[in-house]
């Protein structure tokens, strides 16, 4: 195994050709077996359960050799055990949700015996190009919906993070008939073939520049896609809010995964005069959470060179258009490109023509903007492309009330960041450049399944819509023909 992203072509070759044979293979089961039962279902998603926590272990430290620094146990809090929650939540649920809903039948069919329902069937063959940063929990948290729906799954993992794709594919052998669900780790080549399959649906998780390649592959073939991306997600801190709390919390966010996390704070809107208190008690958080941070695997570096060039590049563009740029560094450490670490750093201020402005950051940088009125805020978020969250502090409900009206975005969050994707009930996902589709919950099943309306006759009703039908139509041709002699 090589800890890099450049599986040999060679190896791609063997990896694709299996591919398309487990995809016919699937297609084939899934029309073959029918719909699976309700014990089929909750046993694919204990299978998921039961093989993750005997991977943990290896899962989490493969992702810290893929990323040189990265806590197993950080990994497993982040990557196993909100995994295992959530494919329980999704367990629990399976039974209702397959129950169907009834619907109106209409007037009087439904008073003879006529009835109306929605029967959701599952879609088939399911993709899932998942992404490295939380490569384990992104390449099976929607396993519970697309299981409880009843499709089949193929999953294509990062080749960013290849030790880990390695692991999640041996794993997954291990537990499951490939034409159950099977996973295929390799390199550029099978990113590419992958989503030019003809799934029933396509599920991916990144940026929104892949995400267009994606769609262009999956268009060909009339593939519905679900897209979770990223985006910049926006913190207001209102002038109710605690500010050394509010800090707290949004450090939290920031700092998880050395802030490669498609819904870490990306930029907060500060009331002006209170920056530089803010910046103050962000300060003192990062200085308890991380007294050191070149040396500590508890602070996550970035996950490969090409990415940590990247924010350097756009800090280095800040500074030269006048940004003030003030660096969090409680150690006093010197940060060797090589351990590929920066220190929490907080731009203040930031002109729009700064790249740093315009791009997802996905690295442990904040900017900082202040406002006087709460209208200012709101008025840039909206002149920018929706993001993935939108993060409010404050007491003020009608302020809340305000910014959850004439905002939009994916998902919302009062008093905190991130953690409304720990709650399995709510769907989760992004609208317009931050994504579409949702999974978790009654929404991430009916993601994966077809609602397939469904009628079912009785022989009063037909007798009666039949009269209906044919006594109105011998009038209304009288009346035609009167129309056109007139």
């Amino acid at each position: 195994m090589v800890a890099n992203s450049d599986i040999a072509t060679s190896d791609d070759a063997i990896v694709i050709d299996r591919m398309h044979r487990v995809f016919a293979a699937q297609q084939k089961a899934f029309l073959d077996d029918g719909e699976p039962d309700l014990k089929t279902r909750l046993d694919r998603i204990d299978r998921i359960i039961a093989m993750t926590l005997k991977n943990a272990d290896r899962f989490t430290e493969a992702t810290h050799a893929d990323y040189g620094s990265r806590n197993p146990e950080l990994g497993k809090a982040t990557d196993v055990v909100g995994l295992v929650d959530g494919l329980k939540a999704d367990k629990r649920a399976v039974a209702g949700f397959m129950r169907g809903e009834r619907r109106a039948s209409a007037f009087p069919l439904g008073l003879l015996g006529g009835r109306s329902r929605i029967h959701y069937e599952p879609l088939g063959v399911v993709g899932n190009i998942s992404p490295w940063n939380f490569p384990v929990n992104l390449s099976f948290a929607m396993l519970g919906a697309a299981f409880g729906a009843g499709n089949r799954v193929m999953i294509k993992p990062s080749d960013q993070t290849p030790l880990t794709s390695e692991a999640i594919a041996d794993a997954v052998a291990e537990y499951f008939d490939e034409t159950e669900l099977a996973a295929f780790a390799g390199g550029l080549d099978l990113a590419v073939e992958f989503p030019k399959l003809p799934f029933d649906h396509l599920m991916f998780t990144g940026s929104p520049v892949l995400a267009k390649v994606i769609c262009a592959e999956a268009a060909k073939n009339l593939t519905p896609v679900t897209l979770e991306l990223g985006g910049k997600s926006p913190v207001i801190v209102g002038k109710t809010a605690g500010m050394d709390e509010a800090a707290r919390r949004i450090m939290w966010g920031k700092c998880i995964n050395g802030g490669q996390v498609c819904l870490a704070p990306d930029y907060g809107f500060i009331p002006a005069g209170s920056e530089s208190g803010f910046v103050e008690a962000a300060s003192r958080v990062v200085t308890g959470m991380f007294p050191t941070m070149v040396g500590n695997d508890t602070y996550v570096n970035f996950v490969n060179q090409r990415h940590y060039e990247r924010v350097l590049g756009y800090l280095d563009d800040a500074r030269e258009k006048g940004a003030q740029v003030i660096e969090v560094n409680p150690g006093n450490e010197e940060f060797p490109a090589e351990a590929r670490k920066m220190p929490i750093t907080f731009v203040l201020n930031p002109t729009d023509d700064m790249v740093i402005a315009q791009e997802e950051i996905f690295g442990p940088v904040f900017l900082i903007r202040t406002y006087s009125e709460l209208d200012e805020a709101i008025d840039y978020i909206n002149s920018r492309p929706k993001p993935l969250a939108l993060y409010y502090f404050g007491d003020d409900d009608k302020e809340w009330r305000s910014i959850l009206d004439r905002t939009s975005s994916g998902g919302a969050v009062r008093n905190d960041v991130v953690v409304h994707y720990m709650q399995h009930d709510l769907p989760f996902g992004g609208v317009g450049n931050s994504g579409t589709g949702r999974y978790h919950g009654i929404e991430g099943f009916k993601r994966f399944s077809n609602p397939r309306g469904v009628y079912e006759q009785s022989n009063i009703a037909a007798k009666a819509l039949r009269m209906a039908l044919n006594f109105p139509l011998k009038d209304l041709h009288k009346k035609i023909v009167k129309a056109k002699l007139r």
